[in-house]
């Protein structure tokens, strides 16, 4: 087809099923026009008025079959009949409130549940990194016989930056740690969240500051030299209440003087699931923040702080990447046997990275799992009302047949009305899990209790609105499709002379038998699994540590957050 047909085509469709009463119109009155013009011509020819109406519409072949005809050249007859159907189905179901209204509800709960346990596992496992081209930012990790994902050394980090060629840059960031934070000189620190972090990490992730700029190489390879800082966009706002003018502000960080230069974009929360940090600092600046006194963090070896990731370079395989690591791996064993004996390394995508440093996600898979098998049990009984429905419709569905419905026909009518039901059982059920996830968010939720920028990243984003979709239509089918066929299968004879009819004999309980054994099956797994999992709950609160638990309070003090040295902190314990 040329171009300009396909776009004429298209236009026609388009116009079709937005103005289709102006379009059916449009038509009527053009064949009315062509039957007019070849009754004049009949007359013309010495035809009566009669005979030349009666040759015109025998030359037309009918203005209804004319009409179908036309239409069906639309190619949109599926669209037309579908609304037809929905039309009908609502008609239907608004007759019948009640049962609509409670089959909605028992959809909605099974699709909330599940909707917002899958926005936990997209959240721990599936959500791609906030930076851009995700897919080729992987893991490298140190592995032991206890551990497959240990942090490296700051020398190991050099060494695996500068001896690899698989990557188009190899960055490092310690773990999130408290930070004694002050605006002003003389203002009491408080506690805010810092990471360190390599000088090329905004570069390599391909993350662009906000405003001002990220490191520089030449701020990352003087111990102490460049107390430099970039922020982090939640705390630049509530801290600064968004001010452009913070660039070269000057803040105290543990007592030491730093200079803000810059400002993350609010698309880049950070690389960890759960913590979102508040500043970002050169790893040159490690002595103001180490978190392991006793150590060198700049030479020793076994001082494994930080986390390594990397992208790869186009067209390098995980393979690859993995082997140049592992042989690397080995000369570190062999050049230093004490502290790297039995030690290897890992390279991983995102998936095995978050599976292996967080069990978390196993019980988010857990719970969707118990949600599908929720939203089984509400499909199931759906189905049972459903059915029970039918049999009060035995009369309709053998008039439809009677008068040459086709069973295929019926059947799609009967799962348009299951597909609406379901699609306004699945927009009350993304309410619900919205309403499951801010939940997660709110002062009433406990989950986290923490100075510290650490929030749970459960949300509903699109793909959790998508999956909420798949679940609505997947429910219409598993909760529409047997009293569809069921209902299609009647004696006309016996179901036009009586409307409570039914299938004969065993034949007639089939279905609702296999609902009902499905359903209670399902029902007293999903009690079982809730027993089990509060008893497990139960025994890790209550005998998981060994001693009694009771008015007894747990604390800790890091004396560097109020600018304490060594010598000072000594007197005071």
């Amino acid at each position: 087809m040329r171009m300009e047909n396909l776009w004429f085509t298209a236009r026609l469709r388009l116009r079709s099923i937005l103005f289709g009463r102006r379009v059916e119109r449009e038509l009527a009155e053009e064949l009315q026009f062509h039957l007019e013009r070849k009754i004049e011509e009949g007359i013309a020819n010495g035809l009566s008025p009669k005979e030349a109406r009666y040759a015109a519409m025998r030359a037309m072949d009918g203005l209804e079959q004319r009409k179908e005809e036309m239409r069906d050249m639309r190619r949109i007859h599926w669209l037309t009949d579908f609304l037809d159907d929905a039309r009908f189905a609502i008609r239907s179901l608004r007759h019948t409130s009640g049962l609509t209204a409670f089959v909605v509800i028992t959809l909605a709960l099974g699709i909330g549940m599940t909707s917002g346990s899958f926005s936990m596992v997209d959240a721990l496992i599936f959500r791609p990194y906030p930076v851009s081209h995700p897919s080729g930012v992987v893991t490298l990790a140190s592995t032991t016989h206890e551990s497959n994902l240990d942090d490296f050394s700051y020398r190991e980090y050099l060494d695996i930056r500068g001896k690899t060629k698989s990557y188009d840059g190899v960055i490092a960031n310690a773990g999130m740690e408290a930070v004694a934070f002050s605006a002003e000189p003389a203002a009491t620190p408080r506690i805010k969240g810092g990471v360190m972090v390599s000088s090329n990490y905004f570069h390599v992730l391909g993350v662009e500051p906000r405003l001002g700029r990220g490191f520089r190489e030449d701020e990352d390879q003087v111990p102490g030299r460049n107390s430099v800082v970039v922020l982090g966009p939640d705390f630049w706002k509530h801290e600064f209440a968004s001010d452009p003018g913070v660039l070269g502000r000057t803040i105290r960080l543990n007592g030491t003087e730093f200079t803000v230069i810059g400002v993350a974009p609010e698309t880049f929360p950070g690389m960890q699931i759960f913590e979102h940090p508040d500043f970002y600092m050169p790893l040159a600046m490690a002595r103001v923040f180490s978190t392991n006194p006793q150590k060198n963090f700049f030479d020793d070896r076994d001082d494994r702080e930080l986390n390594v990731r990397a992208r790869l370079k186009p067209g390098t395989t995980l393979q690859q990447a993995r082997n140049e690591l592992a042989m690397l791996a080995k000369n570190f064993e062999r050049e230093y046997p004490k502290v790297n004996r039995s030690r290897g390394a890992a390279v991983y995508t995102q998936f095995e990275a978050r599976t292996q440093e967080d069990l978390n996600w196993k019980f988010s898979v857990i719970f969707v799992i118990l949600a599908l098998a929720v939203l089984l049990v509400a499909c199931t009984n759906v189905a049972g009302l459903l059915l029970s429905r039918a049999r009060a419709r035995t009369r309709e569905i053998a008039v439809r047949l009677a008068i040459g419905a086709g069973r295929f026909r019926l059947i799609r009518l009967l799962l348009t009305e299951s597909l609406i039901v379901a699609s306004l059982g699945g927009l009350a059920g993304i309410a619900i899990g919205y309403g499951i996830v801010q939940w997660f968010h709110s002062k009433e939720s406990i989950v986290v209790l923490t100075d510290l920028p650490v929030s749970l990243p459960f949300q509903m984003d699109t793909r959790v609105l998508l999956a909420s979709l798949a679940l609505s239509a997947l429910s219409a089918l598993l909760c529409g499709l047997a009293p569809a066929l069921q209902s299609t299968r009647v004696d006309l004879v016996n179901a036009l002379k009586s409307a409570d009819v039914d299938v004969p004999g065993r034949k007639r309980l089939w279905g609702r038998n296999v609902l009902v054994v499905a359903q209670v099956s399902t029902s007293l797994m999903l009690l079982t699994a809730s027993f089990l999992m509060v008893r497990g709950f139960k025994h890790g609160l209550l005998e998981g540590t060994g001693f009694a638990k009771d008015h007894l309070l747990m604390t800790s003090f890091d004396p560097r957050l109020v600018q304490y040295d060594a010598a000072r902190s000594e007197e005071h314990t």
